[in-house]
C-alpha cells in the first residue's frame, strides 16, 4: 500500500487529506501539487490532515518536509497541519524549520482547532 492524498475544496480551504503506509517522502513530494491546485482555486488557505497516514517522521524527513514546504510560502499559502497526539513533536522541529522558510504554518491534533486558526 502507498501513501493517498484526497483533496475537497471546502468553503473557505482546500483540504488535503493522506492515508495509508509508505515512506515519508510520499506526502512531502505532493506539496507541488496542492499549492498548484490552491492557486488554481485562487484560495490561500490548506488544511492537511495526516492523521490518516502511518508512519512517523525521522530529524532528518522533518528538515526536508520543511524545505518541500516552502513552495506554500512561494504561493503566499496558510497551512495548518492536523497530527495525531502521538507523533506530534513536543519540539515542533518540522514547524520551526518551516516557518524559517517563509511558511505560514502551525499544526494542532483536533481539527476545531486547526480550523479556528486557518479561518482567522
Amino acid at each position: 500500500m502507498s501513501i493517498q492524498l484526497h483533496m475537497e475544496q471546502m468553503p473557505d480551504y482546500l483540504a488535503a487529506r493522506f492515508s495509508g503506509s509508505g515512506v515519508a517522502e510520499e506526502v512531502w513530494r505532493q506539496f507541488e501539487l496542492i499549492a498548484e491546485h490552491c492557486k488554481r482555486s485562487n484560495g490561500d488557505k490548506l488544511l492537511i490532515d495526516i492523521t490518516g497516514a502511518e508512519g512517523k517522521l525521522s530529524i532528518i524527513e522533518k528538515y526536508l518536509a520543511a524545505e518541500e514546504s516552502r513552495i506554500f510560502a512561494q504561493y503566499g499559502i496558510k497551512v495548518v497541519f492536523i497530527e495525531t497526539p502521538e507523533r506530534m513533536d513536543p519540539r515542533r522541529f518540522f514547524l520551526l524549520a518551516a516557518r524559517n522558510r517563509g511558511v505560514n504554518v502551525e499544526a494542532f491534533t483536533d481539527f476545531q482547532s486547526a480550523e479556528e486558526w486557518l479561518l482567522k
